[in-house]
């Protein structure tokens, strides 16, 4: 009898576990949302450079005459576009888009006190692009050195009304985004195109 018993359990155990099943097979990495490895990467095309004049004190301290702004395209596919600022006394800074950076953060940057509208109120900073310095090139002689000791994040605004456009920069230091405080504020900077 305990001879069946053992047969029959031995049985359930067999049933039960079946036999194994083939793993399934992993989706092609089109299906989820990569691009084809075979596919050489083409970056968008990026629009074309910008030439602004410095006009605050601030920005005629810092960086006399022109800014050309000049955007840059991906380097790579996970990888966002930049810009490279090149001011006129040979000051160069080379960036990357932050994506989101206005937003990004359990406390999002206050950009209120420094864009606002012509009857004070504060701006609408939807607009606002974040950038990563990258490269910092400062030349020997540069009136006030760089814009900060370290420079490392640029924070960008355009403003446009009837026969102007203007260029808000806020310059920030530190080793993160969004800053923790507003010390990392370095200045305000402010430029207008040039037709």
């Amino acid at each position: 009898m305990r001879n069946v018993i053992g047969a029959l359990a031995m049985f359930g155990l067999i049933t039960a576990c079946g036999p194994a099943e083939a793993p399934a097979p992993e989706p092609a990495p089109e299906e989820m949302g990569q691009d084809d490895p075979g596919i050489p990467f083409e970056p968008a095309p990026v629009g074309p450079p910008t030439t602004y004049e410095a006009y605050s004190k601030t920005a005629m301290s810092f960086t006399p005459g022109m800014l050309t702004l000049t955007p840059t395209p991906q380097e790579g596919i996970n990888l966002p576009s930049g810009a490279v600022f090149a001011f006129g006394n040979g000051y160069t800074l080379k960036t990357t888009l932050v994506p989101g950076g206005v937003g990004m953060g359990a406390e999002p940057f206050d950009f209120s006190a420094f864009y606002t509208n012509a009857d004070g109120t504060p701006a609408d900073t939807s607009e606002v692009l974040v950038y990563s310095v990258e490269q910092e090139t400062v030349p020997a002689g540069a009136p006030n050195g760089g814009f900060c000791d370290k420079t490392a994040f640029i924070a960008t605004k355009v403003d446009v009304s009837p026969g102007a456009e203007d260029l808000k920069l806020i310059v920030f230091s530190g080793d993160g985004w969004p800053p923790a405080s507003e010390t990392a504020v370095c200045g305000t900077f402010n430029y207008t195109r040039v037709h």
